[in-house]
């Protein structure tokens, strides 16, 4: 980070204002931030995302007013829309750390949703945090935090190129249906394919895309969990390790109904290689897997 950037990044942490609440039960005081110099941020413009990062480094993941820093920062850059993509990633990266530990780093938060919170004390977090664009969920019994990506969406997408609105779009209406948990598949078969055809549109259209690795892990998951099912939604019969006759018609189907895309002919290829089998599992069925789906042969390019 070159020095004019380093000045300004300390200046505008120097210039917050500060106010010491007093705790009159243990006479303790701490340090809180309420407010932040605006002008100051705005006179920095990154313009690589090594810059980005640093500064971001800088930022207290415990604290959801970083994520405003951080989203101003990015909204400053004066580079180019690529490039734009991959400080973006650096931005995703950070929310993601900070919807991953805020949780463990904010006792105060943590302690009311510790103790049979009430609907009002959950709707009141939610709100505040989705003002960040973080979304606070439950799975066993348990909260975590994640990234909402229709906030990211419309508040970053015209910044960002095509390619990466596109994936924010597919993203954020994913997110509003859980597709797994707890090793089971919580969608359709036909909306589980409709994911793998959304994905392999994308990567077709995108191969460049900055962060492809992530658009072929999603099309990959979705792909093996059709193909094989999960722990707990086998397409195979666990007694009998024949394939299920309701698993055999979602191939069939799929095959008939998408004609010529590239995982119509992985779904294809699959079916012929179970009917040799006499439609029962063996370790070719894996060697298959790992070879059309999972490798780097298995990913979906533009031909």
């Amino acid at each position: 980070m070159n020095y004019f950037i380093t000045i300004l990044i300390a200046a505008l942490f120097l210039s917050c204002n500060f106010s010491t609440p007093k705790n009159t039960a243990d006479h303790h005081s701490e340090k809180v931030i309420t407010t932040v110099d605006s002008a100051k941020i705005a006179r920095i413009r990154l313009t690589t995302p090594s810059d980005y990062r640093q500064a971001l480094d800088t930022l207290d993941m415990g604290d959801l007013t970083s994520i405003s820093i951080a989203a101003i920062l990015f909204k400053n850059s004066s580079a180019d829309t690529l490039v734009r993509d991959s400080i973006f990633m650096v931005f995703n990266d950070f929310l993601n750390n900070v919807a991953g530990s805020y949780l463990e780093n904010n006792e105060k938060v943590s302690l009311q949703l510790g103790d049979s919170p009430t609907p009002e004390t959950i709707n009141q977090l939610k709100s505040n945090l989705l003002s960040y664009g973080i979304l606070l969920n439950s799975s066993k019994g348990s909260f975590y935090l994640e990234p909402q990506n229709e906030f990211l969406l419309q508040n970053f997408g015209s910044a960002l190129s095509p390619a990466y609105r596109q994936y924010l779009a597919i993203s954020s209406r994913e997110q509003l249906e859980h597709f797994s948990e707890e090793g089971a598949i919580l969608i359709s078969a036909d909306s589980l394919a409709s994911r793998i055809l959304s994905w392999e549109d994308f990567l077709v259209r995108y191969p460049r895309f900055c962060s492809v690795g992530l658009a072929q892990d999603q099309y990959a998951q979705y792909m093996g969990a059709f193909l094989a099912g999960m722990e707990n939604s086998r397409v195979f019969d666990p007694q009998t390790n024949l394939l299920k006759d309701s698993s055999k018609t979602s191939f069939e189907s799929f095959i008939s109904k998408n004609p010529g895309s590239r995982s119509s002919e992985v779904v294809r290829s699959y079916l012929e290689l179970l009917a040799k089998l006499n439609f029962m599992y063996t370790d070719k069925v894996d060697s298959f897997l790992l070879e059309r789906v999972f490798s780097d042969e298995g990913e979906v390019e533009n031909k």
